[in-house]
């Protein structure tokens, strides 16, 4: 039997060299298949990340089909005396955009703000909409469809037909008549939960003063009527 002589003295038989070799590759071997199986996998996971991120990105490029109101600047409520409704002449600074390219079509910053009356339709439907109960000093941002804006037809050459449009706003200030004021825009109205000026809250009011004014005339003429008799009996 073919054996080798160590240095130290210990022989060792070719057959046992032949079958560590064996074992060392097959060990190798798998080594190597596992961690290529581990590669493939992380590459299919890499790509479906992509693949989702893409999908994301796509998803969020699609423009939405009713007004969407964001809130950019919000005014504390301590500090919010007054809050926009129909029929207020509002100044607002405005920067309008397309939703597809997000190019600028129209801007009033650097320039004077620009003065409407809210929910009389001088201006599109989606900013009558979107710009009610607004404090002064707040921002927002209306993603507004084709039927809240311009239409089919949209406006000379800068917004074409069926554009979404995009408007970053600031409202400067509120100008309203001195009989325009209500419970509303001073923020009773969310704060109790009732619209103080509807028929039926007024006319509970008139009524409990009218129960008021019944039961206090009644005790006066209830008075009215016992001091001649007591004056009487002091006679007797």
């Amino acid at each position: 039997m073919i054996h080798l002589a160590m240095p130290c003295g210990t022989a060792i038989h070719w057959q046992d060299l032949i079958g560590e070799f064996i074992v060392s590759s097959s060990v190798r071997l798998s080594i190597l298949y596992f961690s290529m199986q581990l590669f493939n996998t992380l590459q299919a996971i890499g790509l479906t990340i992509v693949a989702v991120a893409l999908t994301s990105a796509d998803a969020l490029k699609e423009p939405p089909k009713d007004l969407q109101i964001g809130i950019k600047k919000r005014v504390p409520d301590e500090e919010c005396l007054l809050r926009s409704h129909d029929g207020d002449s509002l100044s607002m600074h405005y920067t309008g955009s397309l939703f597809d390219t997000g190019k600028t079509f129209d801007s009033s910053v650097g320039r004077d703000p620009l003065e409407f009356t809210l929910g009389t339709g001088r201006v599109i439907k989606g900013w009558d909409l979107g710009l009610k109960n607004m404090c002064i000093g707040e921002k927002r941002r209306l993603v507004i469809p084709p039927h809240l804006g311009y239409g089919a037809n949209g406006a000379g050459n800068s917004i074409p037909g069926g554009a979404t449009l995009v408007f970053d706003v600031e409202l400067v200030n509120i100008h309203r008549s001195a009989g325009g004021s209500d419970y509303a825009s001073l923020g009773m109205e969310s704060k109790t939960g009732l619209d103080l000026k509807s028929p039926l809250v007024i006319l509970s009011g008139a009524g409990a003063f009218a129960l008021l004014a019944i039961f206090y005339f009644s005790r006066s003429s209830g008075k009215a009527v016992k001091k001649p008799v007591e004056g009487s009996s002091s006679k007797k």
